[in-house]
């Protein structure tokens, strides 16, 4: 029996432009002068690689890193991260622990909390640092009490935590309504006023998420801001300021792997929903739903090849998808290179451009989720 010496790379593959996600830092750190910057690399840094987006970062003057789970942070610790990651939600209490021991910044979202935290700490010989998350009007995690300077207070007198920021977290600062985020505004300043009145004051302040530094960084910003769809260059929705030059740091290509110009009607895919008349020519792409292209996709989007748009023919499957590209002619050939995201030059040297925030309005969600989607069965290519 032969001996398999190497697998090739999948030529179905994201490249990540590690130089955009630096030049997007820069531009968003611009936005706010003077404060300091948390970027959020929660969900594999939105699916772009968290560990290489981190390093990315931490070498470009970020000051924190934000994530969602301890296993998130953990991951960035113990692979060359050195600079402080915050964990944006409480901890089970069998991860408290762990954390603390990580040396990880805890987000705290109750008093309550906030004591177990300190507890756990005292019982390590440790002291933890906390930011406790006020909520302000989103209703997910923050601290939601009937007293909350009150609990704030006695949060800073607990012995072995040391209350390094106040934070809070918006719900529509992507909506053109700008209405209810000044009156989360509002309420966060009345809190910042109170504890200073009470001769406190943490490190840090914060609340501008991509939607403030965009519209409203003057007002937002504080001692610290935390940017995350505009890291990767997406904008969070098509209401905020558009104008930022922000670079989409991730490309996603593949290869036709076969071609068929059917010589009857036929039909293509499941549910027989592309019918394919006598002379249409049919290239299968090896990516579905399967890689995180969306099923809801089917017969709607276009990719590129050949740099022009080509549809969608059938439904996107858990491996393939079909795509129409009989308007090329001859000049398409098996193992030709498409683009499902990103750009792509024609022979006549113009460029077409697929962008997530197209593919989000095709499939009914948002530019976040059609990144966070592309799974691990895509390898990442990092290009610097």
């Amino acid at each position: 029996m032969s001996t398999i010496h190497s697998i090739p790379q999948r030529e179905t593959r994201a490249y990540i432009d590690l130089t955009a996600i630096e030049h997007n830092l820069r531009v968003l750190a611009k936005q706010a002068p003077g404060a300091a910057v948390m970027p959020a690399v929660k969900a594999n840094a939105y699916g772009h690689g968290s560990v290489e987006v981190a390093q990315v970062c931490q070498e470009n003057g970020a000051s924190f890193l934000a994530v969602a789970t301890l296993i998130e942070c953990h991951t960035l610790l113990t692979n060359g991260i050195t600079i402080p990651v915050l964990i944006l939600q409480d901890l089970f209490p069998n991860e408290v622990e762990a954390g603390i021991e990580l040396g990880a910044r805890l987000a705290c979202g109750s008093l309550s909390y906030a004591r177990f935290v300190s507890e756990t700490a005292e019982k390590l010989g440790l002291r933890a640092k906390i930011h406790v998350n006020v909520d302000t009007g989103i209703g997910r995690v923050g601290m939601y009490s009937e007293d909350v300077i009150e609990d704030l207070l006695q949060i800073f007198a607990l012995p072995n935590v040391e209350v390094e920021g106040v934070f809070t977290h918006f719900s529509t600062s992507d909506e053109l309504d700008k209405e209810f985020a000044m009156e989360q505004l509002r309420r966060f300043h009345c809190i910042r006023i109170a504890l200073k009145q009470n001769h406190l004051r943490p490190t840090y302040f914060h609340s501008a998420n991509s939607g403030a530094i965009l519209d409203f960084p003057e007002k937002s910003a504080f001692d610290l801001v935390r940017p995350g769809v505009t890291l990767y260059g997406m904008f969070p929705s098509t209401d905020v300021n558009q104008e930022l030059p922000l670079k989409p740091a991730m490309k996603v290509v593949s290869r036709i792997i076969k071609l068929t110009t059917y010589k009857e009607d036929w039909d293509i895919g499941y549910g027989r929903t592309f019918h394919a008349k006598p002379g249409t020519t049919i290239a299968m792409i090896p990516i579905g739903y399967g890689d995180g292209y969306p099923r809801a996709l089917s017969n709607k989007a276009q990719i590129l090849c050949h740099g022009r748009r080509v549809p969608l023919a059938g439904r996107v499957s858990m491996d393939m998808i079909g795509v129409d590209v009989t308007s090329l002619g001859n000049q398409v050939k098996q193992g030709d290179e498409v683009v499902l995201l990103g750009s792509q030059k024609g022979a006549d040297g113009k460029s077409e451009t697929i962008t997530a925030q197209e593919l989000a309005a095709i499939a009914g969600t948002i530019t976040y989720e059609i990144t966070c989607g592309f799974t691990g069965r895509v390898p990442r290519i990092y290009l610097s």
